[in-house]
């Protein structure tokens, strides 16, 4: 369980222990999203995670608004997600999509989880800084016509991220309670 506090403006998750894979091959991402070689940018793509991992594949900014999931190519793979981006370093910002056919999610218009573990890349890759705190964006869901943006910090020592967090603005969509049946046995 991570630890998360919502005020009346909005929410902030801390995320988990950070984590950092190696490096992958584009290939089987691109085809996944639609894309192709040359609309890869930047460093090779990685999984990383704080808490939930995802592999991020970094894009020409063109190329955010043209992916398109491949299904079938996200199954032939084995690939239940991904987090395609382009990023702009003088803003400091991620222009993201997040798609998880895995789990039954075409594209999701803002993923918190995804924003953690994309500080995490970022600072593994060069595109923040390794050592304190820094800030940076995530803007997603604009394609799909519910545009989110999250605000998220990723705090690293000795070039590698030791925490992150997103925040931004919720809306409640469920309210319950759940009984839990007394133990028999």
């Amino acid at each position: 369980m991570l630890p998360i506090e919502v005020t009346a403006t909005g929410a902030t998750l801390t995320g988990g222990t950070p984590t950092l894979g190696p490096e992958l091959d584009p290939e089987p991402l691109l085809e996944m999203v639609g894309l192709t070689a040359a609309d890869h940018a930047g460093p090779p793509p990685r999984v990383a995670g704080c808490g939930l991992e995802f592999p991020y594949l970094p894009v020409r900014p063109d190329a955010v608004a043209r992916a398109r999931l491949d299904a079938v190519a996200a199954e032939r793979y084995g690939i239940e997600h991904v987090s395609l981006f382009s990023w702009d370093p003088e803003s400091q910002t991620a222009h993201a999509r997040v798609f998880v056919p895995g789990l039954g999610v075409p594209e999701d218009p803002a993923t918190g989880s995804a924003a953690l573990g994309l500080g995490v890349w970022l600072v593994a890759s060069g595109l923040l800084p390794g050592e304190g705190r820094s800030a940076y964006g995530v803007r997603q869901g604009v394609e799909i016509d519910r545009p989110s943006s999250l605000a998220c910090t990723v705090t690293s020592a000795g070039g590698t991220a030791v925490g992150a967090t997103v925040s931004g603005q919720v809306v409640p969509v469920a309210r319950g309670e759940i009984a839990v049946p007394p133990f028999v046995g």
